[in-house]
């Protein structure tokens, strides 16, 4: 049963949608959550704000690749001969505040998690695969610890050698608005001898593939631990994971993201990763530039007119730029 009314969920959810509207954009982030039992747990981003100057409106950042653009679309606009257009806020570091989570949090975590997994496929561990270890429902009420524990053994038994384990503490139920309690871990990893089943036809009985492997281990301790179909990138599936991940009420440092394995902390350093801002139309640096054209851009990320990556035309009217770099023009 839910721990709050009805009342009281409607005025938390007003609350963190003035302050971030994107939280509107996925049910996740959106819908109450049935948390008896487990109280001390919370998705991500259901925290209170954490100080004044989260959100708080930085710059913008332009890519005035034309040529890059022809064809493509953002949100469902075609971009051609367009610039694309991107702002940028302060965001704290907190996976609690409901309006850094998305922008702030998990973009950071992500460019880590990328960062390491790179260094381990320099290192020869072969290709990242996205993996799901969810324990047994007879299981689900022990503590966090002892399941993470219980799901390390459970991949290392199916051949996954090492990778990043994110916790998820809730899911969406079946045919109701509301988050319920099903404890699993997203892995980000690596598979030893690599995943050969993908596309396979072949029947698993007697194979020694991942797939013949993890039902013979599912006989034996219960758990569910399925590879994913191939993801588009590592930085991508991590952010996402990572901004529906769930994190324990009241302990400082309450790990949501561990390592295991040959990935482990222990066994190599992580590289320093440089933030930069990308197109999405076409992967081209954006550069940080200033808007000298008339058209009015929403800044405040709770207003309801709010976007935040957009399309615009490159000159004005009268012929001149709408955005100007700092330093100087476009090439």
């Amino acid at each position: 049963m839910p721990i709050v009314s009805k009342d009281a969920y409607k005025r938390s959810l007003a609350k963190r949608v003035s302050l971030n509207k994107q939280i509107l954009k996925n049910p996740y982030w959106l819908f109450p959550v049935e948390d008896f039992g487990h109280e001390d747990f919370m998705p991500v981003g259901r925290g209170d704000k954490s100080s004044s100057s989260c959100g708080v409106y930085r710059s913008l950042s332009v890519c005035d690749n034309i040529e890059g653009h022809r064809g493509k679309s953002l949100n469902g606009v075609d971009v051609t001969d367009k610039v694309i257009v991107r702002l940028n806020h302060l965001w704290c570091n907190k996976s609690s505040c409901s309006v850094c989570f998305i922008r702030g949090w998990s973009v950071n975590r992500a460019r880590a998690i990328e960062g390491r997994l790179a260094e381990a496929v320099f290192r020869g561990l072969g290709k990242v695969e996205h993996v799901v270890v969810s324990p047994a429902v007879a299981d689900r009420g022990l503590s966090e610890s002892v399941l993470r524990k219980m799901c390390r053994k459970a991949l290392k038994d199916r051949g996954i050698v090492g990778g990043c384990m994110i916790f998820h503490g809730f899911r969406l139920a079946k045919g109701r608005d509301v988050l319920v309690w099903s404890p699993h871990y997203h892995v980000l990893g690596f598979l030893e001898g690599g995943y050969g089943c993908r596309g396979c036809i072949k029947s698993c009985s007697g194979c020694s593939g991942f797939e013949a492997r993890t039902r013979e281990c599912f006989k034996k301790d219960g758990m569910i631990v399925r590879v994913l179909p191939e993801r588009k990138t590592v930085f991508g599936t991590a952010w996402y994971q990572l901004n529906h991940a769930s994190i324990r009420v009241g302990i400082k440092r309450f790990h949501c993201i561990t390592w295991m394995g040959n990935c482990a902390k222990h066994m190599f350093k992580s590289p320093k990763v440089k933030a930069k801002i990308v197109c999405p139309c076409c992967d081209e640096e954006m550069v940080r530039s200033v808007h000298m054209g008339s058209r009015h851009i929403v800044k405040d990320i709770g207003h309801v007119d709010y976007v935040s990556i957009f399309a615009d035309e490159r000159l004005d009217e009268n012929g001149e730029l709408n955005y100007v770099p700092f330093g100087g023009g476009f090439g």
